[in-house]
Parts: structure tokens; C-alpha cells; sequence
């Protein structure tokens, strides 16, 4: 399985793989009685991976069009992203849930990531015309800090984590209200059958939910 190198979801800790995505991954697979191998990597990549069929998987990713046609999902979603935005400290940039709006804005986004429909759309049409593409998170809160762009659309957890380990956080802030949650999944290639596999993940992942074991690992990385 491949995933997208972001803290505190998938990151790399004393030369091994750690993160509630990590953990949470490992875990459903081990109850169904496999092991998984995880590799780190920039999202592109990832995605380029698993398209290509060398690699079984990818976490965690969202249901679009474009991506069911290469990948078979399990059932249960393994994070909720909440999609906010984070402009400068300092930054008069306000939201009131009008998307175009910020249309004249520098915009910042993470390569081949989906930020949902409503963003994806305003970047693929044009409605946003400035908009940077860079391969991390760290990458954008790194511009956002250096005024390199005005707003950042991204996943709540991930940004604010980039932006302590950076020694960013008085630099930044966030907008309210949040722009959507947005579930995100496991996935599986359309290059080999897969569907034993999706179900016995989906049925320990469930597992996971009911003696909240599912919540204590969250817990664990949100102190």
C-alpha cells in the first residue's frame, strides 16, 4: 500500500511508518489476517503507483469518477478530511462559503490532490487563475508563511501538524467556516481482483468501530 507522506496521518518515525492512517491500516489488515507493507510517498506518485499496477493499494483517497476507474474501494471511509482554509496570520482574506469569490486570490494546492468538487472545479475551469502547485504540505505552509501565496485550501489536521513542526503556527491561521468534510477511503487497484481482500478489511475495519479501538488510535495522535 502506498500513501501520501503527511503528518499525522502517514509519516515516517525512527525509520518506519507511523500515523493514525498507518496504525489504522495495519490493524484491519492484521485482524483479517494479512500483513501490508506501506510506503511513503508525494500523493502524485502515489497515485501514479497504484494506477499503474505496481503497487495493491492506496489510503486514503476519495471517491471520484476519474479515480473508479482504476481502483475498486472498501466500504467504510478510514478518515473524514475536514477542509478548511489558511491564509497569513495577518492576512484581511475572510470566507463566508463562496468559493469563487476567492477567485483573485494566490492560491496554493498540493499536486493531482482533490479538494472536492466545488474547488477541483474552479481550478480545472479557470475561476481560479493563480493558483501554485507544489508536491507537500510543508511546501505550502512554507509559501503561506513567506506571503509566496495568499490561501491554502487543505485538510485541517495535516496543515496545522506541518505548520508546528515547521515553528510556523503564529504565522498562520484558519478561516471559518470549514469549505466541507469529506470521507476518504481505501483502495484497491483494478488490475487484479481484489474483492476477498475488500471484504475482510471492510469486516475488521468495522470490527475496529464497534470496541473502539478505531477511536483510541485517533486519540492517540490528537493529544
Amino acid at each position: 500500500m502506498v500513501a501520501a507522506d503527511s503528518r499525522p496521518t502517514a509519516y515516517m518515525k525512527d525509520g518506519k511508518p507511523v500515523g493514525i492512517l498507518v496504525d489504522l491500516v495495519t490493524e484491519a489488515f492484521r485482524r483479517s489476517g494479512q500483513s501490508v507493507k506501506i510506503q511513503l510517498m508525494p500523493w502524485a506518485r502515489c497515485l501514479a503507483e497504484v494506477r499503474d499496477g505496481n503497487v495493491d493499494g492506496i489510503f486514503s483517497v476519495f471517491k471520484l469518477p476519474e479515480r473508479e476507474a482504476f481502483l475498486a474501494y472498501t466500504d467504510i471511509p478510514v478518515i473524514t478530511q475536514v477542509e478548511v482554509f489558511f491564509v497569513h496570520a495577518d492576512s484581511r482574506i475572510r470566507f463566508n462559503g463562496n468559493l469563487a469569490a476567492l477567485a483573485n486570490h494566490r492560491v496554493g494546492v498540493i499536486r493531482d490532490t482533490s479538494y472536492g468538487p466545488g474547488i477541483d472545479t474552479l481550478i480545472k475551469n479557470g475561476t481560479w487563475a493563480k493558483v501554485t502547485h507544489t508536491s507537500s504540505v510543508d511546501s505550502l505552509v512554507a509559501m503561506l508563511a513567506a506571503k509566496r501565496i495568499d490561501i491554502s485550501p487543505s485538510y485541517r489536521y495535516v496543515f496545522l501538524d506541518a505548520a508546528k513542526q515547521a515553528g510556523s503556527m503564529g504565522k498562520i491561521k484558519e478561516l471559518t467556516p470549514a469549505v466541507e468534510s469529506i470521507p476518504s477511503y481505501l483502495a484497491f487497484n483494478k488490475k487484479r481482483d481484489y474483492a476477498q481482500t475488500i471484504a475482510e478489511f471492510n469486516k475488521a475495519l468495522a470490527s475496529m468501530k464497534a470496541d473502539k479501538s478505531f477511536d483510541a488510535i485517533y486519540a492517540k495522535y490528537m493529544q
